[in-house]
């Protein structure tokens, strides 16, 4: 009932969302827009799609290896385009990241430190994302950039601070020890595994991820190596999206790709409709539209998006069925000798 709710809460945001961009462009000038994009430039944009999962790699083998995991950049390139295309093509409410973590503790790792390093890989990526947007706005220049879109940015940078700040502090676990000895009440006499097992199994899981993630605070330079390669990760979208707009032959400032990008890829991450939806196109309405880009031109750019989306899934496509294949047959079951 939960995750029928939930599904038809989505479907409605995303309905709502596809309302309102009908009420601003016209499907005529849309055609028009599409009708004369430069391929070449949407294949350049299309390749800076498929090495987001490499250099997303490179900086979770950093985490996982002052974790004791090494499973290397070759086997973590194969596990994140895996994921990506399992995410969206399993009857599963499981996303990309739970994907990615079953993947590592299936190879026999902690379950624990690899959530605790996705956990700061996700963190530090929020930050680049910020830190790129308040680079671009800088240089932009404050006179040029449009007074809500300026508000806006700020406001985004502070609720991510904000958030961060709670996250890597003590807070988020306080409330543990209060649940454990309410467990320990309810189970009487009986060892408190004996009451709820699966809640405190569920408690201590949970706080071992949070004290695996803590623990990178020790590590600053590690987390300095990773922050740099988030911010190169959010550098190849403000890259794709500046080129796609070169495809459909009305070029933006980098300087404002830079500002406005980051903040729409935080709202298409928003769990509130399925692969952002409607809630990117109307991110793309709000901070170009601001600038004196025409609606049609946003919303062709957002479009074609997704087919690039969909083609960087092909490698995960392959290694699936790689996998598949190489997996030995079952063994078959042992004859009954008294059935000869």
């Amino acid at each position: 009932m939960k995750k029928a709710l939930i599904n038809i809460l989505k479907l409605a945001v995303i309905a709502l969302c596809f309302g309102l961009i009908a009420s601003k462009i016209n499907l005529r000038d849309i055609g028009n827009q599409l009708a004369g994009v430069s391929l070449p430039l949407v294949g350049v944009a299309g390749l800076t799609i498929l090495l987001e999962p490499v250099v997303m790699a490179f900086k979770w083998n950093i985490l996982l290896r002052e974790k004791g995991i090494n499973l290397g950049v070759r086997r973590l390139i194969r596990i994140i385009f895996s994921s990506n295309f399992l995410s969206v093509t399993l009857p599963t409410s499981l996303g990309a990241d739970a994907l990615r973590l079953l993947m590592v503790k299936g190879a026999q790792q902690s379950l624990a430190h690899a959530a605790g390093a996705l956990m700061a890989d996700r963190l530090l990526g929020a930050l680049a994302i910020v830190t790129l947007s308040l680079v671009g706005v800088v240089l932009v220049g404050r006179q040029t950039l449009d007074p809500r879109s300026l508000l806006s940015i700020l406001t985004v940078a502070l609720l991510v601070l904000a958030i961060a700040g709670v996250l890597i502090s003590r807070l988020p676990v306080r409330w543990v020890p209060r649940l454990r000895r309410w467990a320990v009440r309810r189970a009487g006499d009986r060892p408190p595994a004996a009451g709820l097992p699966w809640l405190l199994k569920a408690v201590d899981q949970a706080e071992a991820m949070h004290e695996s993630l803590r623990s990178f605070g020790a590590h600053r330079a590690r987390l300095a190596q990773v922050f740099l390669l988030n911010f190169s990760a959010q550098g190849l979208r403000v890259l794709q999206i500046g080129l796609l707009f070169q495809a459909v032959h009305h070029p933006v400032p980098w300087t404002q790709a830079a500002a406005f990008v980051p903040m729409i890829v935080l709202m298409a991450m928003l769990p509130i409709s399925y692969f952002g939806l409607g809630v990117k196109e109307n991110a793309f309405f709000y901070f170009f539209g601001r600038a004196g880009v025409p609606n049609p031109v946003s919303f062709s750019v957002s479009v074609i998006t997704y087919p690039l989306i969909v083609v960087a899934m092909l490698p995960g496509a392959l290694f699936v069925l790689c996998d598949v294949w190489r997996r030995p047959a079952a063994a078959p079951p042992p004859a009954n000798p008294s059935n000869p």
